[in-house]
């Protein structure tokens, strides 16, 4: 991830996040809705495409019910360690 402006540019394969919003969802559309996104704001947030603002992160880690630091870190910075 790349600290930007605007927020977090993710800047890895999101393969994990987007497999936990399908696995609760059924779709990152669905979860988008859910979160009062659009289906492209999701999209280009999970892709990286998008900042990801650190309200961004609190709405999306909440709605997917992230209760550890360690699930926390794997699904939004699986590139740095605790």
């Amino acid at each position: 991830a790349v600290k930007t402006e605007g927020g977090i540019r993710m800047e890895y394969e999101t393969n994990e996040l987007r497999g936990e919003i399908v696995a609760k969802f059924g779709s990152m559309e669905k979860c988008g809705k859910a979160i009062g996104w659009s289906g492209r704001k999701i999209r280009d947030v999970v892709t990286g495409r998008q900042s990801m603002t650190a309200g961004d992160i609190e709405q999306l880690s909440s709605a997917l019910s992230v209760k550890t630091v360690e699930r926390f870190m794997k699904l939004f910075f699986p590139n740095l360690s605790i």
